[in-house]
């Protein structure tokens, strides 16, 4: 059985967050990001969220918080926020 593949895809808001991160926080991100095409979702601090975020996942990388849905009908991972942890869940 081939390994899935997914098509990561980042929101303009999550564009303009990730050019203004540090460097090595790119890199962890982009290690996380390749993970994700490879379809693996266990690895780091991934939770499910809850109330108006119902669907959507989470990852903690550091102070930085990436907010996710995976569309495995479509092989799709939308990140639609990079942010710090104080304005991740807003």
């Amino acid at each position: 059985m081939p390994e899935p593949h997914f098509d990561v895809k980042l929101t303009p808001q999550a564009e303009r967050s990730y050019r203004h991160l540090q460097s090595d926080v790119r890199e962890r991100i982009d290690n996380l990001l390749d993970q994700f095409e490879s379809g693996d979702f266990t690895n780091g601090d991934i939770i499910a969220l809850q109330g108006p975020l119902r669907g959507h996942r989470r990852c903690r990388i550091g102070d930085s918080r990436i907010v996710f849905q995976v569309d495995r009908a479509n092989s799709t991972v939308l990140d639609s926020d990079l942010t710090t942890r104080g304005g991740a869940y807003r």
